[in-house]
């Protein structure tokens, strides 16, 4: 359950227009603010409510844990959702979802962030079929430069994938959803944790596991080398078992120099991939480079 069309929050300065979705920590609504009643800009709030554990008051909004037994873990799921916040809040990059403001109200937690007025590359794809490797490579390019800022901050995103890339009318990518990223130090490796799973097929042999302790970007380039197999095949990505098992399956249509980048992108052990997003976009750029002369 969501929160009603019209529902006000902090003191009546947002107010929600539209539900969108529900994920793996809450739901998302387009808002406003009411201070700017002039300015038809929409804002994007994220509301902390697991739907499995806690339950909604019709008459008040507020939101309660289910039972006793899970109450530690949805405030593990709680922190981890501020911790989001957090690093978004901290982030500055063009193609990565800006957040400009946190509150807690109604018994659980929320964040304001941009609202980007497009499409995933999800639903791009689904609607109009495999992109050109031209246009894909747009999109690759744009999401590589974010996650070349995100690892410069000793974040991995973890869930790099075409339904967490929305494109906006100016076809600007952004990356969305860091739920399950995780922030790293050299001395004590992993020192925020996940406690939502991976996607098949976008996620690498070592994210089956307990989780991902050292920091290595190679975590995230498994992941956007299969978001670059879905936008030019329109094909979901085996899932990493069968790419350990039975390698990458070679499709139509795409050129042999690009399938070379995300085949090396998709290797099933960390130290056979790129091991930096700079690695990885020579490896298509020289591919790209080398079609062209052929």
């Amino acid at each position: 359950m969501h929160l009603p069309i019209g529902t006000l929050l902090q003191g009546g300065r947002y107010e929600i227009i539209r539900y969108i979705s529900s994920g793996g920590f809450g739901c998302t609504y387009e808002a406003r603010n009411t201070k700017f009643k002039n300015i038809a800009k929409s804002l994007a709030i994220k509301e902390f409510f697991v739907k499995d554990f806690c339950n909604r008051d019709a008459a008040t909004n507020y939101i309660s844990v289910a039972t006793q037994g899970k109450a530690e873990l949805v405030e593990k799921l709680r922190a981890k959702f501020l911790a989001e916040a957090a690093a978004l809040y901290g982030f500055n990059h063009p193609n990565i979802v800006r957040v400009t403001d946190t509150f807690e109200e109604n018994g659980t937690a929320y964040y304001v962030m941009e609202y980007i007025d497009g499409s995933s590359l999800a639903n791009i794809v689904e609607k109009n079929g495999p992109l050109s490797e031209e246009k894909a490579l747009g999109y690759i390019r744009q999401v590589a430069d974010a996650l070349k800022y995100v690892h410069s901050q000793n974040y991995l995103h973890l869930d790099v994938k075409p339904h967490n890339i929305m494109v906006d009318g100016n076809d600007r990518a952004v990356l969305i959803d860091f739920g399950v990223s995780k922030q790293y130090d050299e001395a004590n490796g992993a020192n925020t944790s996940t406690l939502v799973g991976s996607t098949p097929g976008y996620a690498p042999l070592e994210q089956s596991g307990s989780g991902i302790r050292e920091f290595s970007p190679t975590t995230d380039i498994y992941s956007l080398g299969a978001t670059l197999f879905k936008l030019v095949t329109g094909m979901n990505p085996p899932v990493a078992s069968e790419v350990n098992e039975n390698g990458l399956p070679t499709p139509v249509g795409v050129s042999s120099a690009l399938f070379h980048a995300i085949e090396t992108a998709m290797q099933p052990r960390r130290k056979d991939r790129p091991q930096s997003i700079a690695e990885f976009l020579c490896l298509v750029e020289s591919g790209k480079m080398q079609d062209e002369s052929d």
